[in-house]
């Protein structure tokens, strides 16, 4: 759910970079911080640390809670419902994830 979320927010960053808005250095900042974050996403599903995927998931949890946030504020229900609704997915699964870890703190993460 995590590499899902920010392989989201990478596509909108990158779609916002290569739009009208290419030469805004906001899209620029945007991109590279959603690079940053799936590629250690991908990274953290990699060597299967379930810490390291918790913690990126709350990152992400916390991301897609505040574009939900700014979808509403500017009144739009596509930016508005998809973000929070990947906000509350992601929190569901970091929940599992550590109430899994708790269960079996020496076992690795399976693929």
């Amino acid at each position: 759910m995590t590499f899902l979320s920010a392989g989201v927010s990478f596509g909108f960053s990158l779609a916002g970079l290569l739009g009208p808005g290419s030469d805004d250095s906001f899209a620029r900042y945007a991109a590279s911080r959603s690079v940053a974050l799936l590629l250690t996403v991908l990274i953290a599903i990699g060597i299967r640390s379930r810490t390291a995927i918790a913690f990126l998931g709350i990152a992400m949890t916390v991301v897609q809670t505040f574009d939900g946030i700014i979808g509403a504020l500017a009144h739009d229900p596509a930016k508005t419902y998809g973000p929070f609704a990947f906000a509350i997915l992601n929190a569901l699964a970091v929940g599992w994830l550590l109430r899994q870890r708790a269960s079996h703190p020496d076992e690795p993460v399976k693929s």
